[in-house]
């Protein structure tokens, strides 16, 4: 499974290179968007266990410990769903692709980092 951390540096590597929100033509979040764009948890989500049946779900519908097929296709891409420490860290990211500004992702995402104790390495930080 993967750390934290690498959950972590993997959202913020790619939200931080799209610069842009994953989303439909009607303006709705989406975790694979038009334009190839992913969100913050479509990214964790190996394409092999994606299916159009996950749109519309996100990490706000369940509470750590249940369960359902959005957390069913991250745990099976190697993201435990069922930590609570995973969880909490996926719903911020979920709610920071949704709602901040894109022009404020960066400073927030740090912020986050800070909120979850999450250490970056120098390589992490220089590929966003």
């Amino acid at each position: 499974m993967k750390s934290v951390e690498e959950i972590f540096a993997t959202v913020r590597s790619h939200l931080l290179w799209q610069r842009a929100v994953s989303e439909d033509d009607a303006g709705s979040c989406r975790l694979r968007g038009r334009d190839g764009r992913r969100c913050a948890i479509g990214v964790l989500i190996d394409d092999r266990h994606y299916s159009e049946q996950l749109e519309g779900l996100g990490i706000s519908y369940y509470k750590a410990g249940q369960d359902g097929p959005l957390l069913q296709a991250l745990a099976r891409s190697g993201v435990n769903v069922y930590e609570p420490r995973v969880a909490a860290l996926l719903q911020d990211l979920e709610d920071l692709h949704d709602a901040a500004q894109v022009e404020d992702w960066a400073a927030q995402l740090d912020e986050m980092a800070r909120r979850h104790s999450i250490e970056l390495t120098v390589e992490e930080l220089v590929q966003a």
